[in-house]
């Protein structure tokens, strides 16, 4: 059995305490996959440049620049969830999804997965989530073991445009939309830690002398738990036999 991130455990006959976590969301079934955490990403900057309200270089924005370099920046989706080409000024897609013509015709968002490592909590991987204990206060056993494990992750999201300024501004965007909610992330999808953790300088994109790209880095720690429960006894003893002619 595996969870995501709370353990379930029997405190009472028909009672269970979700450790950790006070509902269970749809990621509780998925896990934390990378296609997972790159769709989450991918989903929450579309619906973010859906709306030019939302952006913060929009010409209306508190800060009181002036500036309306983004306010036509707008993602518009089909019923089917496909692009509406017609009305898409900016392609937000995963990075296994680029096409060097698109990037001719508007700028692009390209969030793409990097490596993930793990890192050990305590002796082998075992894990406590919190005392359990009869109403007559002797120590109740529990079938099998609980083990966990931290894994740390990390995502990077290619703000490509036509300038360098443009780059810029959309980098600017993506990074201080993801760092403001990034709280919100970390609870709803049930993340551990989650944070916005750099904003890479704008350079020339390989193969071309006219767009720029600003890396935004988003970096995670997830703690999946898991149960190995015995289906049939272990393997004890091994018969061989030998004939000779």
């Amino acid at each position: 059995m595996v969870s995501c991130g709370f353990t379930p455990i029997e405190v009472e006959p028909k009672i269970q305490t979700l450790i950790g976590f006070d509902q269970v969301t749809s990621v509780c079934t998925t896990r934390h996959s990378s296609n997972i955490l790159t769709g989450i990403f991918i989903r929450s900057l579309r619906d973010h440049f859906s709306n030019p309200n939302n952006l913060e270089f929009n010409g209306a924005n508190l800060l009181g620049l002036g500036a309306i370099e983004l306010q036509n920046y707008v993602y518009a989706e089909l019923p089917d969830g496909q692009p509406d080409l017609s009305k898409t000024m900016i392609q937000i897609k995963a990075v296994w999804e680029y096409n060097s013509q698109d990037i001719q015709r508007r700028p692009a968002l390209y969030v793409q997965r990097n490596a993930q490592q793990t890192r050990k909590l305590a002796i082998g991987d075992g894990f406590t989530a919190a005392p359990n204990t009869s109403p007559d206060g002797t120590v109740r056993n529990i079938p099998g073991r609980y083990q966990t494990r931290a894994i740390l992750g990390s995502h990077t999201v290619f703000c490509v445009g036509g300038s360098g300024a443009e780059a810029e501004l959309l980098g600017q965007e993506v990074f201080n939309h993801f760092h403001m909610f990034a709280q919100t992330f970390r609870r709803e999808f049930r993340l551990h830690q989650f944070v916005a953790t750099e904003i890479q300088p704008v350079s020339l994109l390989d193969e071309f002398d006219k767009h720029f790209v600003v890396p935004v880095v988003l970096g995670y720690v997830t703690m999946p738990s898991w149960r190995v429960d015995v289906e049939a006894p272990w393997l004890k003893t091994v018969a061989i036999s030998v004939n000779v002619p």
